[in-house]
């Protein structure tokens, strides 16, 4: 069974689910294990997911996602897509490039601003609505695993997934009467270990096994400063 790691980073300044507005600085990590036999649809395990509420300095978070990646099991086998959209996020990339690493630049942002896949003048383009489906499905088809003794990320992870299935449902419910059912409304609060674990399932369907293979479609722009 083929299996591949992939870490998806997010630092927007996303609302919680609270009343007061997440801090602009935080950072969000979550690691996902891949694994596909054959051509059935693949499996993807939480691996692990970090939150930060105050997010470190870049180069501190660089160096710890260095060393992570750099054991076992996870070396050469893991893929890392950041959103680069705020300045944070870009200040994470760099540090990251400036340790050797290459990871995928993405620009998580509302699908009507380009389609998914397509590069931007800085990396790739990913349209929030295909990332975060991609994610849902896994999850409501029974192919999202959680570690065994859950924790308050990944209990956060889980609510968050399921409000997303039951968003996707609503829109397929409306394109199946569009005569009867409003359009449903994307909730307007998505916590951001749903979108770091969206990056990261949203790259997983993108690539191959072999993390030094492109995306299937949109080759990343050079990612040289």
């Amino acid at each position: 069974m083929a299996h591949a790691f992939f870490l998806g980073i997010d630092t927007r300044a996303a609302v919680s689910d609270g009343p007061s507005p997440q801090p602009p600085d935080a950072v969000t990590l979550t690691l996902l294990e891949k694994e596909q036999e054959g051509d059935h649809p693949p499996t993807y395990r939480v691996d692990s997911i970090r939150h930060e509420d105050e997010a470190p300095d870049p180069a501190d978070l660089a160096d710890q996602i260095q060393s992570l990646v750099a054991g076992s099991p996870y070396i050469g086998r893991t893929s890392i897509i950041a959103n680069r959209r705020d300045d944070y996020g870009e200040a994470v990339v760099e540090a990251l490039q400036d340790r050797g690493l290459d990871p995928t630049r993405a620009t998580l942002a509302d699908s009507s601003e380009a389609s998914s896949g397509a590069p931007d003048d800085a990396g790739v383009f990913v349209a929030l609505d295909d990332a975060l489906e991609v994610i849902a499905d896994a999850y409501r088809n029974g192919h999202v695993e959680f570690e065994q003794h859950a924790t308050e990320n990944v209990s956060r992870l889980a609510r968050g997934l399921q409000r997303m299935v039951e968003y996707f449902a609503d829109v397929e419910e409306a394109a199946a009467a569009p005569d009867t059912a409003d359009a449903p409304l994307r909730p307007s609060s998505i916590d951001p270990h749903v979108t770091s674990a969206a990056l990261a399932a949203w790259l997983a369907d993108e690539r191959s096994f072999d993390p030094s293979q492109h995306l299937k479609e949109h080759p990343q722009t050079d990612t040289g400063r």
